[in-house]
């Protein structure tokens, strides 16, 4: 199966979806720390003319919303992670389905929480 097989809508659970945003969000901070990499390297730049533009690019309100969107990314994969392992080790498995809605209430509640700390730091 391929990539587009992780989009097929029909007959798929709520397991292979959240495994499916697992690969998603996994690839988008793969993309975040080499953007971040690359993003260090203009620390090399000896007027600081980069650094500085770079800064102000990122701490804008406009670039809010990408920086609440990785944290999600981040928050999501994190605790869906904790609970792939849980189950790939055999433990609760016949809890499979509490622990999914209680994973997708703790990223909710922790993604809120780190939104509202963001946007009143940004005074957003």
């Amino acid at each position: 199966m391929g990539i587009s097989g992780w989009f097929k809508l029909g007959g798929r659970s709520v397991f292979s979806w959240a495994f499916t945003f697992q690969r998603l969000t996994g690839i988008v901070l793969l993309i975040y720390l080499l953007a971040h990499l690359t993003y260090l390297t203009s620390l090399l730049d000896k007027t600081g003319a980069t650094y500085e533009s770079m800064i102000s690019l990122t701490v804008s309100r406009q670039f809010l919303i990408f920086d609440l969107l990785l944290v999600l990314c981040g928050v999501f994969h994190g605790i869906n992670g904790l609970r792939i392992i849980i189950h790939e080790f055999g433990f609760a498995h016949e809890y499979r389905k509490p622990i999914i809605a209680v994973a997708a209430i703790l990223i909710v509640a922790v993604w809120l929480y780190a939104s509202y700390v963001m946007c009143s730091l940004t005074g957003g």
